[in-house]
């Protein structure tokens, strides 16, 4: 194994490049406040329309801070991509849906994210796809092993 190039690196380094080629790329298309997190939460809501989600849901889903949650979802709705109501059965509960707005986004963002996908992966062979997925699978694998690890030891 290369020692100057660990892969967990190298991976943590291509997050940050596609990150930032999927953020200036929707910035270039005029959607300069639609941040990562946003484009996850227009995604949740978007494919789980058929049910009610509320906030908890978002924090479990993604794993962020209730009160980021909060904030997000604010600045989401004064943007009019959302709106929050009341729920029917408990009052202190918010039901979070998407606007028609907030569903063209999405459908927008979704297509420039494709073409970057395309872009990037250009000249990829299907080979060297199945490689790349056999490598993070075990790298998940080896990951969870690890993690399972820790947890029987504390």
């Amino acid at each position: 194994m290369d020692k100057e190039r660990p892969l967990c690196f190298e991976f943590k380094k291509m997050h940050h490049i596609i990150i930032r080629a999927i953020h200036d790329r929707l910035v270039s298309c005029g959607f300069d406040e639609v941040t990562v997190l946003h484009g996850h939460i227009l995604g949740y809501l978007y494919y789980n329309s058929d049910r009610d989600i509320y906030p908890r849901d978002i924090v479990k889903e993604y794993e962020v801070g209730k009160s980021s949650v909060t904030n997000v979802l604010q600045l989401m709705e004064e943007k009019g991509y959302l709106t929050r109501t009341t729920d029917e059965r408990d009052g202190r509960l918010k039901k979070i849906r998407l606007t028609k707005k907030g569903e063209e986004v999405h459908r927008q963002t979704i297509e420039v994210i494709d073409r970057l996908h395309r872009d990037m992966e250009f000249g990829i062979t299907e080979q060297e796809r199945e490689i790349f997925f056999r490598i993070v699978d075990k790298m998940r694998e080896n990951a969870v092993r690890q993690h399972i690890s820790e947890d029987m030891q504390n």
